[in-house]
């Protein structure tokens, strides 16, 4: 296993599911979000046993797909008329009062800055969510660690295309080949920051695609203090 380059001047941060747990963070919601829009009737085991299920059908991307729903339907319905819509706002409005900072990320983003490099935050998100996933950056209590973040929905933009790389590298002043992006999705992070010629820490919790097996500059790894050994 490759060990952190030193000579690297900056290190580019995905958000969701990187720097935070979005699953962990979406099993706590899911309680009152099921409570609330589903199931007013049901005993607490029930929920429970509703949200286990639903944990298991969450996508990738998303902890709200619409095949999740439809599959969590399928085996427990619901007490109420399904309104997708009213599940959605719910999980937004309150997702931020249970999200909590990746320790371990932090405590590396520290070691990183008192070495002077720089640092930013890339996340994608769609107009609509931007002030939704500014107040969650807020919640997380991180915007402090860095020197930038970069939200794709400002510049129409959006992982995995090069040009959002390209413009957060020039932001901090450096080269792409001086920075190290670390990130979970192995579309818009992996693929993308390989695209614009960085290398790349794959922060891998889902262990089903080896597309990049065979690529040097692709750190796959588990947990983050596997590759830095600072």
């Amino acid at each position: 296993m490759a060990t952190f380059d030193s000579t690297k001047k900056a290190v580019l941060w995905d958000l969701d599911e990187t720097l935070y747990s979005r699953r962990d963070t979406a099993r706590q919601v899911f309680p009152g979000m099921f409570r609330q829009c589903l199931y007013p009737d049901r005993s607490e085991e029930f929920i429970a046993e509703a949200v286990g299920y639903m944990m298991t059908r969450v996508k990738r991307n998303s902890m709200t797909h619409e095949d999740a729903f439809q599959a969590l339907l399928a085996r427990y319905p619901s007490d109420k008329p399904y309104v997708r819509q009213q599940c959605i706002d719910y999980y937004y409005a309150h997702m931020r009062d249970f999200v909590s900072p990746s320790q371990e990320a932090v405590g590396i983003i520290k070691k990183l800055k008192a070495r002077g490099l720089k640092t930013a935050i890339i996340t994608n998100v769609v107009p609509e969510l931007l002030a939704h996933q500014r107040k969650k950056v807020a919640a997380l209590g991180i915007e402090h660690l860095f020197d930038a973040v970069v939200y794709s929905a400002q510049l129409g933009i959006h992982k995995p295309d090069r040009r959002i790389f390209d413009y957060a590298a020039k932001l901090l002043g450096v080269t792409n080949g001086e920075c190290l992006f670390v990130g979970d999705d192995p579309d818009s992070d992996v693929a993308g920051a390989r695209g614009a010629d960085m290398e790349v820490v794959w922060l891998d919790h889902w262990q089903d695609d080896d597309r990049f097996e065979s690529d040097p500059h692709v750190h796959r790894v588990r947990h983050l203090e596997e590759y830095f050994a600072l």
